[in-house]
């Protein structure tokens, strides 16, 4: 279970990854996270309109692999509309 300290590194690199991923043309952005039963979930939304977030499922699920990779277990990226 990542502690509070954990937390703010992890969503710190999924932001600095999604920040990356703009150049290819990846409009998503962090916008909360929630830790809740050992698991982190990382919220994902747009940061364009028109974009969905759920189209870019595949890359969501990459940085949960390179997490895991780097020992960062139990991180979920959940993609969402901004409201």
């Amino acid at each position: 279970m990542p502690t509070s300290e954990q937390v703010v590194g992890i969503v710190e690199k999924v932001r600095q990854r999604l920040f990356d991923a703009e150049r290819d043309g990846v409009h998503l952005k962090v916008s909360g996270s929630k830790l809740d039963d050992d698991w982190l979930s990382i919220v994902v939304v747009p940061s364009r309109p028109g974009v969905r977030a759920l189209d870019h499922a595949s890359l969501m699920s990459q940085i949960e692999r390179e997490l895991r990779a780097r020992g960062d277990d139990n991180v979920l990226l959940v993609p969402a509309l901004e409201d």
